[in-house]
């Protein structure tokens, strides 16, 4: 991008699109979620109106508010992680917690605005015969001050910084700017 500003280049088109969501924290349909995926497992439990009557589901969704989850959808962003020299993460990558397996990468991109290459994957957390943990606050469970995350790529661990909102940086370059094209 750096190379190509005199040039008038820019983010733009399908593809863009599709990976500039990554580091807003949008969810892609097919890649990143699946009809077995809850509102409440993908952050989404804002929008489910349990008492505006009956829906196919609710009564599922009602257990999960009740009893807890066993998955948090998570950004990643990759410490260390040199974009000229390292392999790129394309999906599927495992995640770890404290040096314990935790889910795999969905999707991943470099984020132009956060100069990071971000991950989006779920998180979850297994017992000793690797059943699904089901926690009454999984947020907790992510973003506790000793939780150590790492992303697998290549064979090369990265630290990781979990998050579960789209950080504000994110937007600061929201608004569209204006390149200048080069005149002949």
């Amino acid at each position: 991008m750096k190379a190509g500003k005199d040039y008038g280049i820019r983010n733009a088109g399908y593809y863009a699109m599709r990976k500039l969501r990554i580091e807003k924290f949008f969810a892609f349909w097919g890649q990143d979620l699946s009809t077995d995926d809850t509102p409440f497992e993908c952050g989404r439990d804002f929008r489910v109106k349990l008492n505006k009557g009956d829906f196919i589901g609710r009564d599922a969704l009602v257990k999960q508010k009740e009893n807890g989850i066993s998955q948090k959808f998570v950004q990643f962003l990759l410490k260390d992680f040199d974009t000229d020299n390292d392999v790129w993460p394309w999906g599927g990558e495992p995640i770890y917690r404290n040096g314990k397996f935790a889910g795999t990468v969905t999707s991943s991109a470099y984020g132009p605005t956060l100069e990071k290459m971000i991950c989006l994957g779920f998180v979850r957390d297994y017992d000793e015969n690797d059943n699904r943990i089901i926690h009454k606050n999984i947020n907790q469970f992510i973003m506790d001050k000793d939780a150590n995350y790492e992303v697998v790529v290549g064979g090369q661990r990265f630290q990781a910084e979990a998050r579960l909102y789209t950080t504000k940086e994110a937007y600061t370059s929201s608004d569209p700017v204006f390149i200048p094209v080069p005149k002949k």
